[in-house]
């Protein structure tokens, strides 16, 4: 029995996000899905492939791939890319015992952020298509050889307006956090992780929460000295160890040469800021709202819809990025496109999971997936 699986989960708030950019039309593949020949596993946990797959995609891939048989009208979908000048990026082998391939990021039952995988090989069938995510493809949908199976090749969003997290998308925070918790915890003993940090980051589960002990005598003044004296750190332990990420001012400059709007939305408090102050990027924002500024805490989305207020933007004109899942929670229920990058808490399939319109390694990337419009428009 054929079953449509096909998901629409674009509608959000009523107002459905148009991932279509001037001068290319969006373009949906339909197929069945079709047993494989049982080498896409070992292709996908070569180091070199996943390395590229990091780097060129955001996606980790999940041992193997999904093949899908495209229905008979799909077949010149190539050709319809190279026509609209959509090339993707390609999977180099070091080694001349493999070949290199072709990827194309897409969107899987409009729903996961994936890959096609076109392998290079003289012949290969247009209708045969090979797909790779963060998440096992087969259990994350429920899909069974024959289902009925729709990609859509992702293309730049078409926004006004850019907001950012801080902690993990423009700064790299994370070890500072990791720091000043392990200075406030060690006369106790607690042994703090930077899994630890990320898990709360990850989640908005209060961190000293999770990992003092539930038998601590006197726990809940133990945790509110805790965070009294990791506060008292956080000043130092920031300027020496946070810092902002590679090339942040190249990626802020691109966006505004284009003429996007830039903002920050952001749980941390606005004193977290210094390192973006003392590089002197702080001003490039035209609107930040930050924690103890009154919104709620992510997911709730009103700081992100006070932002683009702030930005004289409608929310679906605006795109947020971030490194959480919480960050793409937030920006659904805010009805924004989403972008998730792997340079903060979040990995490639804890933020697969929650569908963001495109995963991303870092920052860098964000000007070239973002086609910035005319307020006309």
């Amino acid at each position: 029995m054929n079953r449509s699986i096909r998901i629409n989960t674009d509608i959000r708030g009523g107002n459905r996000l148009d991932r279509q950019v001037v001068g290319l039309d969006r373009l949906t593949l339909s197929g069945r899905v079709v047993a494989g020949v049982g080498e896409g596993a070992a292709f996908t946990q070569l180091k070199w492939v996943r390395e590229q797959c990091l780097t060129e995609l955001g996606i980790d891939p999940h041992p193997g791939t999904l093949n899908l048989l495209l229905d008979t009208h799909c077949g010149e979908w190539i050709a319809s890319l190279q026509q609209q000048a959509c090339h993707g990026p390609r999977l180099l082998p070091p080694d001349p015992r493999w070949c290199e391939a072709t990827c194309y990021p897409v969107r899987v039952a409009d729903r996961v952020p994936g890959a096609i995988v076109r392998p290079g090989i003289p012949g290969y069938p247009d209708r045969k298509v090979e797909l790779i995510s963060a998440l096992p493809l087969r259990e994350t949908l429920a899909l069974r050889d024959e289902d009925s199976l729709a990609v859509e090749i992702s293309v730049p969003l078409r926004v006004r307006a850019v907001i950012f997290d801080v902690d993990g998308t423009l700064l790299d925070s994370l070890e500072a956090y990791r720091v000043v918790a392990e200075r406030a915890a060690a006369p106790l003993g607690i042994r703090i992780t930077r899994a630890a940090v990320s898990h709360a980051l990850n989640t908005g589960t209060p961190f000293w929460d999770s990992v003092v002990p539930a038998a601590t005598r006197a726990r809940s003044q133990t945790i509110e000295q805790l965070k009294n004296e990791s506060m008292r750190q956080w000043p130092e332990v920031l300027r020496k160890h946070g810092r902002i990420f590679p090339r942040l001012i190249e990626t802020l400059n691109g966006l505004a040469a284009k003429g996007a709007r830039l903002g920050i939305m952001t749980d941390s408090h606005i004193r977290e800021f210094h390192p973006l102050h003392a590089a002197g990027l702080f001003d490039n924002f035209a609107a930040v709202i930050a924690g103890g500024d009154g919104a709620l805490r992510k997911p709730h989305p009103e700081g992100l819809l006070k932002c683009a207020a702030a930005l004289g933007v409608t929310p679906h004109e605006a795109v947020y990025v971030g490194d959480t899942p919480l960050d793409v929670q937030a920006s659904r229920a805010a009805g924004m496109a989403s972008v998730s990058v792997l340079s903060g808490a979040g990995d490639s399939a804890q933020l697969s999971a929650e569908g963001p319109d495109w995963i991303i390694e870092s920052h860098s990337r964000v000007p070239g997936i973002v086609t910035i419009i005319a307020a006309r428009e």
